[in-house]
């Protein structure tokens, strides 16, 4: 049973992980550390306990949630261990960080679950991907019946699953926006305001979205618009032209090789 959960680190995914917890109202208790104390502002809204250094509060957690920068996490766990024990499960969202690196650095024998998502999970019932290995259907029980509210969970039998999806899932909110960036600024070189090439643009993605989410088949979405020797046509050849796919997919498994190897610079 789960009376309490002790988050680590205050970012902009623990916001948004806390953001979906908050909407569907939780009835257990959840303490958020984080060394900086300008932080504790933000989360007022969330009605959670903040705490600015590791308490033996700590002890009373069935799940650690670990939501540091992978630079930090050898500390992080370092600090953390006295206050750890086997009945725990400490739950990462560190991109890159394997569950075995994790493993050898606390001081007890602790079960380690894996997890990606991203920051869309403030709005929506967005994945969580989990690994963990041994598999156990009991940590899996827990895991649906806390993030199950909120999101929809999906076992990685491989790790290396996690890499990817970290590069294509836990990234992926950024290369939409960074699309509609571009496509905002393709409105303002061509003589819009900047205030309605953002409203233009975000109907855009907005209203897209929903189209795709109802038709799953992109080629029909596309050929619905796309007339032959049409504008739309014209674009989308010279998008091909200048193979776009596979500047994107580069850039992706680029990702995916950062996510392998995180803490090389």
């Amino acid at each position: 049973m789960i009376n309490r959960v002790t988050i680590i680190g205050a970012g902009n995914l623990t916001n948004s992980l806390l953001t979906a917890i908050h909407r569907n109202r939780f009835s257990y208790k959840i303490d958020v550390v984080d060394t900086n104390k300008e932080k504790r502002s933000n989360l007022k809204k969330f009605n959670v306990n903040f705490f600015s250094s590791y308490t033996d509060i700590m002890t009373e957690s069935k799940l650690i949630i670990l939501m540091v920068k992978p630079n930090n996490y050898i500390e992080v766990i370092k600090e953390i261990n006295p206050l750890l024990s086997e009945k725990m499960i400490v739950v990462s969202f560190m991109a890159g960080i394997g569950c075995c690196s994790i493993k050898n650095k606390l001081s007890q024998n602790i079960p380690v679950v894996r997890c990606m998502t991203n920051i869309t999970i403030s709005d929506s019932e967005s994945h969580i991907f989990y690994h963990m290995k041994p598999f156990s259907k009991n940590i899996a029980g827990i895991l649906i019946k806390f993030f199950g509210t909120f999101s929809k969970l999906k076992k990685c039998i491989n790790e290396g699953d996690i890499d990817k999806i970290t590069a294509l899932y836990g990234s992926g909110p950024a290369y939409y926006v960074y699309f509609n960036k571009i496509i905002k600024d393709v409105f303002i070189n061509m003589g819009f305001s900047k205030k309605d090439a953002t409203i233009f643009t975000n109907d855009l993605m907005h209203g897209t979205s929903k189209i795709i989410k109802n038709n799953k088949n992109s080629d029909d979405i596309i050929s619905a618009i796309a007339s032959k020797g049409g504008t739309t046509q014209a674009a989308l050849t010279e998008l091909k032209n200048n193979k776009v796919d596979s500047m994107i997919l580069k850039a992706i498994k680029k990702a995916y090789k950062k996510s392998k190897n995180i803490l090389e610079k």
